[in-house]
């Protein structure tokens, strides 16, 4: 049985030792930076994210990031959804043994059932991103009921992306699922 767990002392170094697949190293941080990050945003006094290790029965499978984001009146989710607050998934991952057995799609049944609760406050949304070029999260993301934004940027630098280029590798996409 998938379910969302605290990160401990007690299973820190497991959720460390998980890791991608090779060639999805490029497609989602490491664990280590995923909390050191949580870590800088909590003593610097911001409202601090939800990470919590995804196990499996008793056995660390993965690990999600999760923030509360107010959403400025000029973001495209405003504008095109009216989204005023969104629950930004930052990081998602299922260690490379478990992959295509299901866990990521549960893994992510669980995140959005958790979301549901407004753990942070209300929020009109979820979102989370991709890499144009890496079909398992698309298909994964659709499969729980995320949709395409029609938002495309450039994953390197956030700029704007441009359809002529030919470099797809660094094209994010983002998709969004109401709440």
């Amino acid at each position: 049985m998938i379910e969302l767990r605290k990160i401990t002392k007690d299973n820190l170094r497991e959720v460390l030792d998980i890791k991608v697949a090779n060639w999805q190293e490029g497609c989602v941080d490491s664990n280590v930076y995923r909390l050191a990050w949580a870590y800088v945003k909590v003593t610097n006094n911001e409202k601090p994210p939800l990470v919590f290790s995804i196990y499996n029965n008793d056995k660390v499978v993965g690990l999600v990031d999760i923030g509360l984001f107010e959403i400025p009146e000029t973001s495209f989710l405003f504008e095109d959804f009216g989204d005023r607050a969104s629950y930004g998934i930052n990081h998602f991952m299922i260690d490379h043994k478990y992959q295509g057995k299901g866990f990521g799609k549960q893994a992510m049944q669980r995140v959005i059932e958790f979301l549901r609760s407004f753990p942070q406050g209300k929020a009109d949304s979820i979102y989370i991103s991709y890499w144009k070029t890496n079909e398992a999260a698309r298909s994964l993301y659709a499969s729980v009921g995320f949709a395409e934004t029609g938002e495309i940027w450039d994953g390197q630098t956030g700029e704007s992306w441009d359809p002529e280029r030919e470099d797809i590798e660094r094209a994010e996409v983002s998709v969004r699922l109401e709440l």
